[in-house]
């Protein structure tokens, strides 16, 4: 890692819009979730959703970058067309003339269209040399979504510093608040975020805190309003864009 072992750890809010996101790597590491790889590579990615995961793979991202997918565990072809043949509900298969294939069944834990993707059966052929390494979203009793399994990861690598970018847990109306909402895997832009969503996402970032002690958490963004479950995590601090100016290179 970089400077300090700083890490970037970059959601999809509208509030990182402004931020140049290639020029955080000469301050650190940045890991960055899901469909922002469309955009922007960062030194790192996560995914856990299926869906956007299959999607990444297919890209040819992941077989040139550092990536990591939930549930990321290949097996022999032939075991998936076994599997197969006892199974119901539509297919999204590439084989891709591999040997080995990554095989997720019914979706709907983690997905980013809630309730869309359910009984849907993903396929997809890997190769053996690809940059892919497997991730699972169970941190003791907690099923952690993308943005916070990816705020742990960082802690997991060893970053002292996390400075926490596009995590808009709020929005104005209560409708998502993520850039790639309506795109493709995403649920529409006018759809309603769920409050026990929020408040899980909430409770995992605590978690983290909480689990990390000697790690320093910055959360960015435009306004500093506080997150009253968090009132309590001293090594936490609500920093403003214009303070990233004043880090040091690594």
């Amino acid at each position: 890692m970089g400077k300090n072992m700083r890490v970037f750890c970059l959601g999809n809010g509208p509030s990182r819009k402004s931020i140049d996101l290639e020029s955080l790597k000469s301050y650190g590491t940045v890991i960055g979730c899901n469909a922002i790889y469309r955009d922007f590579t960062p030194d790192i990615l996560v995914a856990l959703d299926s869906r956007i995961g299959h999607e990444i793979y297919r890209s040819g991202y992941a077989l040139k970058n550092k990536t990591y997918l939930g549930y990321w565990t290949p097996v022999p072809k032939m075991v998936a067309e076994t599997m197969l043949e006892s199974m119901g509900g539509e297919t999204n298969i590439e084989w891709n003339n591999a040997e080995d294939v990554v095989y997720h069944g019914a979706d709907g834990v983690f997905t980013l269209m809630v309730g869309n993707n359910l009984g849907m059966t993903y396929i997809t052929g890997v190769v053996p040399n690809d940059f892919v390494e497997n991730i699972e979203p169970e941190i003791g009793d907690f099923a952690y979504s993308t943005g916070a399994r990816a705020i742990y990861l960082a802690c997991e690598l060893g970053a002292k510093e996390v400075y926490i970018i596009g995590y808009d847990l709020f929005s104005a109306d209560g409708t998502i608040d993520n850039i790639y909402a309506g795109t493709d895997g995403y649920a529409d832009k006018l759809s309603k975020v769920d409050k026990g969503d929020i408040y899980d996402w909430i409770k995992q970032h605590k978690n983290t805190f909480d689990s990390f002690p000697n790690t320093n958490f910055y959360k960015v963004n435009p306004n500093l309003n506080e997150i009253n479950e968090w009132k309590n995590c001293k090594n936490l601090k609500y920093i403003s864009h214009l303070d990233l100016d004043t880090l040091d290179k690594k």
